[in-house]
């Protein structure tokens, strides 16, 4: 992840360097149409990727480590309307729709056998568990209420950017890319806070390492949230470059939250399980009853 995050980075600054006079676009995702292309795509692709694949201290990161893997992949696949002002030579696909219906299709496809997959994974996972009890015996929890949400939030997502694609084709194109990208955002924020929370009470580091990840992830955190309004001052204001700073800012305290984490569990590995987590799953589970 870090990597990937650095490859992102190092490519925007070589594109930049070359451009006369010294310019900028407006976002970074306006680099899909600068010979940084290739990197933008393959490294939010990546990302997307690494969201699913890695695993969450609890069931709720890593429900929102999931959720935010689906629409990283959107970003990366469907560019921004505007291919802005910005290059030292113009990437110029003779028309973007052709490719995005191409490689949205591709993703709901993809999307879809996932989809069967979980379903399959919840199935399999409920027989063993009454097989077990049956057999007197008892099991760590595979599949719960926390898996049985995801499960329905990625199918309702799922339906509809399907129905939304098949419906109005124009809408999606210009605004798919900024709705992930919002949502993706969201959900990092949201992952920020819950480390700041939590690793205050991992029994496996200690009291030093704890303290000082602790302050990181709160200050990681707050910058974020100062980020999303400083965005929404920017397009209140139309600040030429608001985005593009909010986005750098983003991308930056990204890589920050992984290597602070990759510090933090690079020896214990994922935190075990935090019965105050659990107390706060419960009661609302209670309260949603």
């Amino acid at each position: 992840m870090i990597a990937v995050l650095v490859l992102l980075t190092v490519s925007v600054l070589i594109e930049q360097s070359k451009t006369k006079p010294r310019c900028w676009q407006e976002s970074i995702s306006a680099y899909y149409y600068t010979p940084a292309h290739a990197v933008f795509v393959c490294s939010v692709l990546a990302i997307g990727v690494c969201m699913i694949v890695l695993k969450g201290n609890t069931k709720l990161e890593d429900v929102l480590l999931n959720i935010g893997g689906m629409f990283a992949p959107v970003v990366a696949l469907v560019p921004t309307p505007g291919a802005g002002t910005c290059w030292s030579e113009k990437y110029t696909p003779s028309n973007v729709s052709p490719n995005i219906a191409n490689n949205i299709w591709a993703l709901f496809a993809a999307g879809g056998l996932a989809l069967l997959l979980s379903l399959w994974i919840r199935s399999d996972a409920k027989r063993k568990a009454k097989a077990i009890e049956g057999a007197g015996g008892v099991e760590e929890e595979q599949w719960g209420k926390p898996q049985n949400r995801a499960l329905v939030a990625s199918g309702l997502i799922l339906i509809a950017g399907v129905l939304w694609f098949a419906v109005s084709r124009s809408s999606f194109e210009g605004k798919a890319h900024y709705v992930a990208a919002v949502a993706f955002f969201v959900l990092i924020i949201w992952i920020v806070g819950l480390n700041a929370l939590h690793a205050p009470r991992n029994p496996e580091t200690g009291q030093r390492l704890k303290r000082r990840v602790t302050w990181i992830y709160r200050a990681i955190a707050a910058l974020m949230a100062i980020c999303v309004i400083y965005s929404f001052v920017g397009w209140w204001r139309d600040w030429t470059y608001s985005l593009l700073h909010v986005e750098i800012a983003l991308i930056l305290l990204f890589l920050a939250f992984w290597v602070t984490q990759t510090k933090e569990l690079w020896t214990p590995g994922v935190r075990p399980p935090d019965p105050g987590a659990d107390r706060e799953s419960e009661e609302a589970d209670v309260s949603a009853q």
